[in-house]
């Protein structure tokens, strides 16, 4: 039973000690030190109302430590000490970003280098955060900013759109993860909707060539040395991506054929320098280029050149097609900067490698060729991604089909008419 004890202070007021036995130590015999609770009553209150209070509450505290749910003062402290370790032990946003990326380095380089990026910026703003104590509302605020006042670092611009998905995509990867790995309950962003995009934010159409671009940039090539004749005129009749053309081989071309077979991507970081790996789809891809078609008649002289230049030490054995002046293996940002070069020299703006891609994909819609096929010649894992990239050419070929429809639907009509006239 508990016991009380009215002790009176120096200021003249009133406590009750409250206290309740633990026994005696089962090996040793000795008192275990007792649980133990003050009351201290209002002045106001007599001294027999006070008494009941604290009988009433010995009553309860003794109710609670029978349920071991009270703690001696040495136990008190010891789980205080305990509870402080495992706060410090709790990771920081920023501890556990060290883990996350550890756990990424079975992804590309590139990958790793574009979430380092995503990372790195939000670590500005919760670094300091407990993974744990990261709520929905704290990662709302967080993309609000950054769609508000968040500036490309390069151009100083407002981030565009797709670049504020990229941060969602990351971010939501990396809360995802904590939670699988238990270090918290739930995502922040379990439940957390994409980013919408801004009022003044513009969905721009993907930039292709018009085929008198095409053609003057052909014309433009025939001034060109042969390895950059070749690589223009595959650009724009493969679609190919610029890690896909760097890293194509020898091996890869038919040109008897023109069956090419795209199975590698060049890539580039600063810390692992240039690199091979699968292309962005994940798997290859079979690309048919016309035997007829300029691409083919430049590769098959081009190969000849680098056999000659091999055979005469100038350049080393090789088998990628294109290389650099001694044979190795290109940087993928090399096409970007001669085309940069080339543009600038005929007096072009906005062309880069990409746009060919751009071109290649939109000249096949519009020539009729369906969407799966021309998605399948480009590398998107999914036809979705076609029609979503090439919006306006597909509205555009889709209204010359409805076109194509109801002039055979109404001219079928009107023969009928005519013939019962």
């Amino acid at each position: 039973m508990a016991s009380i004890t009215k002790r009176t202070l120096k200021d003249g007021s009133r406590v009750y000690e409250i206290r309740v036995s633990r026994g005696r130590d089962p090996i040793t015999g000795k008192q275990l030190p007792m649980y133990t609770q003050r009351y201290k009553p209002p002045v106001s209150l007599s001294d027999k109302t006070a008494l009941k209070n604290a009988q009433r509450m010995a009553g309860e505290f003794e109710a609670e430590c029978r349920a071991g749910r009270v703690m001696t003062k040495s136990e008190a402290k010891e789980y205080e000490i305990q509870r402080i370790r495992e706060e410090e032990l709790k990771p920081t946003f920023q501890k556990y970003v060290e883990i996350y990326l550890k756990e990424m380095e079975i992804r590309s380089p590139n990958t790793i280098a574009n979430y380092r990026v995503v990372l790195r910026r939000a670590g500005e703003t919760l670094n300091t955060y407990k993974i744990e104590d990261i709520t929905t509302l704290i990662m709302k605020d967080y993309f609000l900013d950054l769609q508000t006042n968040g500036k490309n670092e390069k151009t100083g611009e407002a981030l565009a759109h797709k670049t504020i998905i990229k941060h969602y995509i990351v971010l939501h990867s990396f809360f995802q993860a904590a939670a699988d790995n238990n270090i918290i309950v739930r995502s922040p962003m379990q439940d957390m909707k994409r980013p919408k995009p801004r009022k003044d934010d513009r969905e721009e159409p993907v930039q292709a060539c018009s085929p008198e671009q095409v053609q003057y940039i052909f014309n433009c090539a025939e001034k060109e040395p042969l390895k950059w004749r070749a690589m223009i005129h595959f650009f724009i009749e493969s679609g190919c991506r610029r890690g896909e053309v760097v890293a194509l081989r020898w091996k890869h071309i038919d040109l008897e054929s023109g069956r090419i077979t795209i199975e590698d991507n060049a890539q580039y970081t600063a810390g692992r320098g240039t690199y091979i790996t699968t292309p962005k789809s994940g798997k290859a891809r079979i690309v048919m280029l016309s035997t007829q078609g300029e691409a083919i008649q430049l590769l098959k002289e081009l190969k000849k050149e680098q056999r000659s230049m091999i055979f005469k030490g100038i350049q080393k054995l090789n088998d990628f097609v294109f290389t650099q002046e001694n044979g190795d293996m290109m940087n993928p940002q090399a096409p970007t900067a001669y085309i940069s070069r080339f543009c600038k020299k005929y007096d072009m703006k906005g062309i880069h490698p990409h746009m060919f891609r751009h071109t290649f994909a939109t000249m096949a819609l519009q020539s009729g060729v369906d969407v799966a096929t021309v998605s399948a010649m480009v590398g998107h894992s999914e036809v979705s991604t076609t029609l979503n990239t090439y919006t306006h050419t597909n509205e555009a070929v889709q209204s010359q089909a409805s076109e194509k429809i109801a002039t055979k639907l109404y001219k079928g009509i009107l023969t009928s008419s005519v013939k019962k006239a």
